[in-house]
């Protein structure tokens, strides 16, 4: 009889990190403990806060043996506007109570990642609100005690570390550390490690004149998409509040990036800088590719093919100065505005910044846990939490 460890579904065959199946009656005690640690540790909390969103995400506690950066699984996410971020608490408690509450159902140990890949939340969702404790008579938080409402005596565990990007300012960090205290108490104060650029890290190194300037974000989105498609080049374009263009060599050198007004900032601009332009809402469909006949139309047109011409002209532009060809990686919440107008294949990517923050996490543990081959290598993963005593003490990396 063979045992196999179970793994996401996402995971393919051109995985970097894979295990053979091992015969149960051998025995192999490294890859024993490891399905057990990775079956019953916590999981990471990994937290951006963009402009907009305060998004988060789950992830394995230990690397899973066929883990792909390019199509991550998570075990739960989910994202809320900044206005609404007391609601982070209430979202990241439903997501943890779902993978326990939902692996137990299905016989599985905890925070398995095939068993609980497909628990995400809409932004702003909130089916419970902490700190409203009663018994399941009344109608509140304890009458909805499949929802992980407080009265079910639900407690998160706690988690095997919690990264952050941030480029909201000190109001989202402030938001998320609160977040944090609010689950797990004062404590919770120095786990938080908030990503800064550097001169390298987990494979990229920054061109940026001044390292520090670049922002966190687009940091974890070079990093992410390096993991995803090591030894490629890439052209990175987040689209979102902003549109970033990052150009990264397939050896992990940033060659350095862009940045231009999103595709709702460029329709917003032209209603206040104008008399007699409308307020459009970005999302709406632009009709075409063609020369507009209505002005709603043109301004949507335009905006849209602002956007496409300059990733097409960087893409160009990449491919010319490497002599090769280029992967151009489309992420963002606004990327769906400008995928149909693009006349170059591309790749859609929604999870770059959580993937990248994934990546540091798990190679700054495997670095500080002892015996623990270097990031890449084919041994076998290292749970999460043996590295959380030493790393926590650090509020900022």
């Amino acid at each position: 009889m063979v045992a196999s460890r179970r793994t996401s579904p996402t995971a393919s065959a051109s995985s970097p990190r894979s295990t053979p199946p091992i015969s149960a009656g051998k025995g192999n005690a490294a890859t024993t403990a490891t399905n057990a640690a990775e079956s019953v540790a916590p999981p990471w909390l990994l937290v951006d806060a963009g402009n907009s969103r305060i998004k988060w995400a789950l992830a394995p506690a230990v690397r899973p043996a066929h883990w792909c950066a390019a199509s991550p699984s998570f075990l739960a996410s989910g994202a809320v506007d900044h206005a609404q971020w007391r609601t982070l608490a209430t979202q990241i408690r439903a997501g943890w109570w779902a993978l326990d509450a939902g692996d137990t159902r299905d016989g599985q140990p905890p925070y398995d990642a095939g068993a609980a890949r497909d628990r995400h939340l809409a932004p702003n969702a909130a089916p419970l609100a902490l700190g409203h404790g009663g018994d399941s008579g009344q109608g509140g938080q304890g009458g909805q005690g499949g929802q992980g409402g407080q009265g079910d005596g639900f407690i998160c565990p706690q988690p095997a570390g919690v990264w952050l990007t941030n480029v909201a300012g000190d109001a989202a960090e402030q938001a998320v550390r609160m977040t944090l205290q609010t689950l797990w108490g004062m404590a919770s104060a120095d786990w938080l490690k908030v990503l800064r650029a550097g001169e390298a890290r987990a494979g990229v190194r920054n061109g940026y004149r001044v390292p520090t300037q670049l922002g966190s974000d687009r940091w974890a989105s070079l990093i992410g998409a390096h993991a995803a498609w090591p030894g490629e080049h890439l052209l990175i374009v987040t689209l979102g509040t902003a549109t970033t263009v990052e150009a990264l060599q397939g050896n992990g050198d940033y060659l350095g990036g862009l940045i231009a007004p999103g595709p709702a900032l460029m329709l917003q601009s032209l209603a206040q800088g104008t008399a007699q332009l409308p307020t459009l809402d970005a999302t709406l469909p632009s009709g075409g590719q063609t020369f507009a006949r209505s002005t709603a139309e043109a301004m949507l047109r335009g905006c849209a093919a602002a956007q496409a011409g300059l990733v097409e002209r960087s893409h160009a532009q990449l491919e010319a100065q490497l002599g090769a060809p280029v992967r151009c990686v489309l992420s963002g919440g606004a990327r769906h505005a400008l995928a149909h107008l693009l006349t170059l294949p591309f790749t859609e990517h929604d999870q770059l910044v959580p993937a990248g923050l994934y990546e540091v996490a798990l190679r700054e543990n495997e670095a500080t846990t002892p015996d623990t081959p270097a990031a890449g290598t084919a041994a076998t993963d290292t749970p999460a939490g043996a590295s959380r005593a030493a790393g926590h003490a650090r509020k900022g990396v």
